[in-house]
């Protein structure tokens, strides 16, 4: 075995990821909401930084004539009788009569609070705990605790038993007082018994048949097996039907009409694409992407020649961190006004007609144009939203997958879009099948696939031909 040591010199091409390159890459894929935090964080410890308002045109001063016109203008009005009529009575050391501090108007008084699904219930609660004794409106209050948001209650009865150490017949008194409030359904354990109690307020809690129904058939109902249903009940084809048309008007989920204020949240559009005498303007949002600038006293302190070494090390890092965190945030702005530009171009049809217009679009045909990676282009519309004159969209959903027709492609936002339209058209005693809405495609010269034409149909939540089958 010859076992030796050999120095060898080689060339090869490696790229290498730099600090900066990096912190680039993670400010381009940043949403606006990221990137103001991350500035407002910058901008607390660097003391270089400040934002650069002067490039706020809004904050402009006027010139011309238009100025001049507003000065003699101000010149007329008699600013202390201005004021003095616009100031309160009681800073001028007037008290108007009849006046009530206690009255006075304030922004507390119009401030509203969006009421739970929750305190609702305990509000209720409340108006009949003087019938209860101590032990049942623990018992009740501990019952409205485990209901859901949609109103449900998520607990069984062993559960109950154990934790609040009472007996079953306790618990379900209170749970029949809990599902006599409002909204009605409220307090059920499932889908069955929310449907029965809005039936038994609706007057049918004498009508055994259509409580059998609810009991025993209600997959059946779903499935519109009315004549199994019939056959079962000893009803008519026409009262199935109308009874479960009468199902459609309950509502499965009592408590979602409580709006949840956490659930929200809020878009602030990267970019905007107008329509200007039949031309498409893109322009980005000066609130998504602020500008930043070197703070002028900072910049002064560095021409000093009689600065003390240390202070002027930590100001050169501090300024060479602000000037790349500029370079970086104009790039990402550069970069998502050049991909929205595009977008603009190969979607120019659908901001002037409809969906029905909006052609395949892939990551790589944009990248083409605007001459970078395909990767580039990934992170420049993560998150990122533009406002239309068609509403306000995430920039991914622009990119589509494509079907041929004829000389041009359609997208599958467009086929989508006929499904939709040949369902809501259809014979309801006969709807349409996935099969038979390809073959209607296929017609048009679309070739879509009939497990394709079910997925699009069930992301557009259209139930399948069986169960929108209704007999009349």
């Amino acid at each position: 075995m010859n076992i030796k040591f050999d120095l060898n010199i080689t060339q090869t091409q490696k790229l290498i990821m730099t600090q900066e390159m990096r912190q680039a890459i993670e400010i381009l894929q940043l949403t606006s909401m990221e990137l103001n935090n991350l500035i407002e964080n910058e901008i607390m410890e660097n003391p270089v930084l400040e934002f650069n308002e002067v490039s706020i045109k809004t904050l402009a001063p006027e010139t011309g004539e238009a100025a001049k016109e507003d000065v003699n203008k101000k010149d007329d009005i008699n600013w202390d009788d201005y004021f003095n009529s616009m100031e309160p009575s009681e800073y001028r050391g007037q008290t108007p009569t009849n006046y009530d501090p206690d009255e006075e108007y304030g922004f507390e008084k119009f401030s509203y609070q969006e009421k739970t699904l929750n305190e609702y219930l305990h509000f209720q609660f409340n108006m009949v705990v003087e019938k209860l004794s101590k032990r049942e409106i623990f018992i009740g209050e501990y019952l409205i605790d485990c209901i859901d948001d949609n109103g449900y209650l998520i607990v069984d009865m062993d559960y109950l038993q154990e934790i609040l150490e009472s007996n079953e017949e306790n618990i379900n008194k209170i749970i029949g007082i809990i599902q006599g409030f409002d909204p009605v359904g409220v307090g059920a354990r499932d889908i069955k018994e929310c449907l029965l109690i809005q039936l038994r307020y609706l007057g049918y809690e004498n009508d055994d048949i259509y409580m059998e129904i609810i009991n025993q058939h209600l997959t059946d109902l779903a499935d519109n097996q009315y004549k199994r249903i019939a056959h079962a009940t000893g009803l008519s084809l026409e009262e199935v039907f109308e009874f479960k048309e009468l199902i459609k008007t309950l509502e499965p989920k009592p408590g979602r009409e409580f709006t949840n204020l956490e659930g929200v949240s809020y878009v602030i559009p990267d970019g905007s694409i107008e329509i200007v005498d039949g031309e498409l303007i893109v322009k980005i949002n000066e609130i998504s992407a602020p500008r930043l600038k070197i703070n002028s006293f900072y910049k002064g302190m560095l021409k000093k020649t009689d600065q003390n070494e240390d202070t002027r090390k930590y100001l050169e890092k501090k300024l060479d961190g602000a000037v790349f965190l500029i370079r970086s945030i104009e790039q990402r702005r550069d970069t998502i006004l050049k991909v929205i530009q595009a977008i603009a171009t190969c979607q120019k049809n659908f901001f002037f007609q409809g969906v029905e217009d909006l052609r395949p679009l892939t990551l790589n045909s944009i990248a083409d144009m605007i001459d970078v990676h395909e990767s580039t282009v990934s992170r420049a519309i993560r998150g990122k939203y533009v406002q239309t004159p068609k509403g306000t969209f995430a920039l991914k959903f622009f990119f589509k997958r494509g079907f041929n027709h004829g000389e041009e492609d359609l997208s599958s936002d467009a086929i989508k879009q006929f499904i939709q339209e040949m369902v809501e058209v259809e014979d309801k005693r006969k709807p349409l099948s996935d099969q038979k809405i390809s073959e209607i495609l296929k017609e048009k010269n679309l070739e879509v696939a009939r497990r394709t034409i079910a997925k699009y149909r069930e992301a557009l939540s259209i139930q399948p031909s069986s169960k929108r089958k209704e007999y009349r």
